[in-house]
């Protein structure tokens, strides 16, 4: 049998300067095993804003991502 779990990740995408072409850099850091449960919009933008004031570079994106994990049960 079948079954399917959610599964939630947090992706921050921070502007980390400029390169030779002037086009800017960007580094991104990914949070896995987010409890889907608490991750409510103004939650998953505090917790950037959080993470983001502790970096040396400023944050440019929030992603949040929902997919769904097929998992075999086995009885």
């Amino acid at each position: 049998m079948l079954t399917t779990k959610d599964v939630k990740e947090i992706k921050l995408i921070f502007a980390a300067g400029m390169d030779e072409q002037g086009k800017t850099i960007r580094k991104s850091r990914i949070y896995k095993n987010v409890n889907a449960a608490n991750a409510t919009l103004e939650n998953v933008h505090a917790f950037g804003q959080a993470i983001a004031a502790l970096s040396q570079w400023p944050l440019d994106q929030v992603i949040l991502t929902n997919s769904q994990e097929i998992i075999e049960v086995i009885a």
